[in-house]
C-alpha cells in the first residue's frame, strides 16, 4: 500500500476544487423537490462543473455513463440517474465527484423530498453524525481503524444497518487511492494516516438488512428488503492539527 501525501500546494488546489463541488451541491439541492427527474439533476451536475471550470469524476469512469450517482429510497450508491420522477417523502442519496486542476474531491448527500411522510429523519441524521465522529477521529498519525471505529460506534448505537460492501478510500490525482476506509474495523485498520493524506469518509447505513442487489445495469446497488438507505461523505485532509475539511456539506444539508 502507498499513502499518497500531498503537499501544501497540492491541497490549496483541492480545497479550491472541493469549494466548487459544494456549488454543484447548492445547484442540485435546489432541485430536490417532488417532480423533479433524476436525468434533469444529472444535466445540472454537468453544467455546474463545467460553470466551475472542473469536470465531473464520475462521467466516464470505469464506463459509468453518468456525472452523479442518484440512489432513491432503498437505492444503496452508484445509481444512474434515469427517468424517475422524485415523490413527496423519497429519500435521494446524491454522489457527486469533481475533477479540478488534476485533483479529484469527492461527497456525498442524502435529502428527503417534500416531507418527511415517511420518518425518515432520524436515518439521516445519525449517519450524517457517524460522518463527523469519522472525521472528527482524523489527525495526524490516525489508524484507520480508529475513524473506522468512531463510524461504526455511532451508527451501532443508533441501531442502524452499516452497508459493510461499501467504504470510503483515498484520494488525489485519483479518484480512489489508497487506503480503503470502511465503516466498519475491517480493512487496512492498522494502517497510518500520516499528514497531509487525503481521504473520503462516507458512512453508508439503512434501516433494514445488509444484503443487496446490483441491478442489468451493473451499477446501481439496492438494499433487498427495499428499507432506505442514507449516505453522507466529505473529503478530509489529514493535519497535526486535526480534519481539514475539503468538502463542507453542512453548506446544503
Amino acid at each position: 500500500m502507498s499513502i499518497n501525501v500531498k503537499t501544501s500546494a497540492e491541497i490549496a488546489i483541492m480545497a479550491e476544487g472541493g469549494k466548487r463541488l459544494i456549488e454543484i451541491f447548492k445547484a442540485i439541492k435546489q432541485h430536490i423537490v417532488p417532480g423533479t427527474i433524476l436525468k434533469g439533476l444529472d444535466d445540472i451536475a454537468n453544467q455546474v462543473a463545467e460553470q466551475q471550470g472542473g469536470r465531473p469524476s464520475f462521467l466516464g469512469y470505469r464506463g459509468y455513463p453518468a456525472a452523479i450517482c442518484t440512489s432513491v429510497n432503498h437505492g444503496i450508491v452508484h445509481c444512474i440517474p434515469d427517468n424517475y420522477q422524485l415523490k413527496s417523502g423519497d429519500v435521494i442519496s446524491v454522489d457527486c465527484g469533481l475533477f479540478y486542476q488534476g485533483f479529484h474531491t469527492d461527497a456525498a448527500v442524502t435529502w428527503i423530498v417534500g416531507e418527511d411522510v415517511h420518518h425518515y429523519k432520524s436515518l439521516l441524521d445519525n449517519t450524517y453524525r457517524a460522518l463527523l465522529a469519522g472525521v472528527n477521529a482524523v489527525h495526524a498519525g490516525v489508524k484507520v481503524g480508529e475513524i473506522s471505529s468512531a463510524i461504526a460506534t455511532t451508527l451501532q448505537s443508533a441501531q442502524l444497518t452499516i452497508m459493510k460492501q461499501f467504504v470510503g478510500h483515498g484520494v488525489g490525482r485519483d479518484l480512489h487511492e489508497d487506503p480503503v476506509v470502511p465503516n466498519f474495523v475491517g480493512h487496512d485498520k492498522n494502517t497510518v494516516l500520516p499528514s497531509g493524506s487525503v481521504i473520503a469518509i462516507e458512512p453508508i447505513a439503512g434501516l433494514g438488512q445488509e444484503e443487496y442487489e446490483t441491478i442489468s445495469d451493473h451499477w446501481s446497488t439496492y438494499a433487498s428488503d427495499h428499507h432506505p438507505v442514507a449516505h453522507f461523505e466529505m473529503t478530509v485532509v489529514v493535519t497535526p492539527n486535526g480534519p481539514q475539511i475539503l468538502t463542507p456539506i453542512d453548506q446544503v444539508i
